[in-house]
């Protein structure tokens, strides 16, 4: 693995703010610039830890703020959405309408935390959909069949898993086999080599790099893609290259024709080089992860 390919990353998940039950100080605007730095990377997406905990649209101001004020290091606003309610939510096409004047790079939903149906959300996705803005979505927050359902309705809408944990390989795979615009970021990404596992079924740029900075160790996720048995080209689109496809662009990508199986693309080739079989990435007792 060259430096060339370990540098320059993009984090497509850290969370800013302070988790009640952390013995860390509050991740803010220096200790996420001091994350850029220690680890050369080339910018990231930041959410707030009250739109998750506490004040769910309060909480997109504190992630503005932090944003604006490492736009020089690309750093990017990742703002919560929750069901229009009297007192707290006039209309979710007003927020997106914000959101993108604003120039917001994504939105992220914690339905269980939370406490409402997924499907109150459409008028959110519609609008993400719209303007060509991921979702993105911890997997402790939603069901593989909610999840499902929202690809199927809108097609055109990036969703991006986090948070995976361990032997979820099946289900995931299955997800990513039906819809093209599902991606899975590398926050607790558990399963034993699932980086090279995916990357073997030509699935390389569905992967995203993100270390869950302010909810995770770093490092898990570095290690985790600085250590895997992938090229370094491979190394270098999952770092940096897919994620600033998805939270930079204005507009989607082409669809892909008829013939082109899902997750096909460029790196397709190399998959013989992946550094596992296809049918590699076993968990310990002896299962597909």
């Amino acid at each position: 693995m060259t430096d060339d390919a370990t540098s320059g990353w993009f984090d497509a998940r850290i969370v800013t703010g302070a988790h009640p039950a952390s013995l860390l100080p509050p991740t803010d605007r220096d200790a996420i610039a001091a994350h850029l730095d220690t680890y050369g990377m080339s910018g990231a997406l930041v959410s707030a830890m009250a739109s998750w905990l506490h004040d769910p649209l309060g909480g997109n101001a504190e992630a503005t703020a932090v944003a604006q004020s490492l736009a020089d290091r690309g750093v990017l606003a990742c703002w919560t959405a929750v069901p229009a309610t009297p007192g707290e939510l006039d209309s979710l096409a007003k927020l997106v309408d914000q959101a993108v004047d604003e120039g917001v790079a994504a939105f992220r939903i914690h339905p269980h935390s939370q406490g409402y149906a997924p499907a109150l959300l459409d008028d959110l996705y519609a609008g993400l959909e719209a303007n060509g803005l991921p979702l993105c979505v911890d997997a402790a927050e939603i069901g593989w069949s909610e999840l499902d359902d929202i690809a199927r309705r809108f097609p055109s809408l990036s969703i991006v898993i986090s948070s995976l944990g361990y032997r979820k390989l099946r289900s995931l795979w299955a997800a990513l086999r039906d819809h093209d615009r599902l991606f899975v970021d590398l926050v607790d990404f558990a399963s034993h080599q699932g980086v090279e596992w995916l990357a073997a079924q030509g699935l390389s740029d569905r992967l995203v790099f993100a270390t869950g900075l302010g909810i995770r160790d770093p490092g898990e996720s570095i290690v985790r893609l600085a250590w895997s048995g992938v090229d370094d080209e491979t190394v270098t689109h999952i770092g940096s290259q897919n994620a600033l496809q998805l939270f930079k662009r204005a507009t989607h990508e082409p669809e892909r024709r008829g013939d082109e199986r899902p997750g096909a693309g460029p790196h397709d080739a190399r998959a013989s080089d992946a550094g596992v079989a296809a049918g590699g990435a076993w968990d310990e007792v002896g299962g597909r992860a």
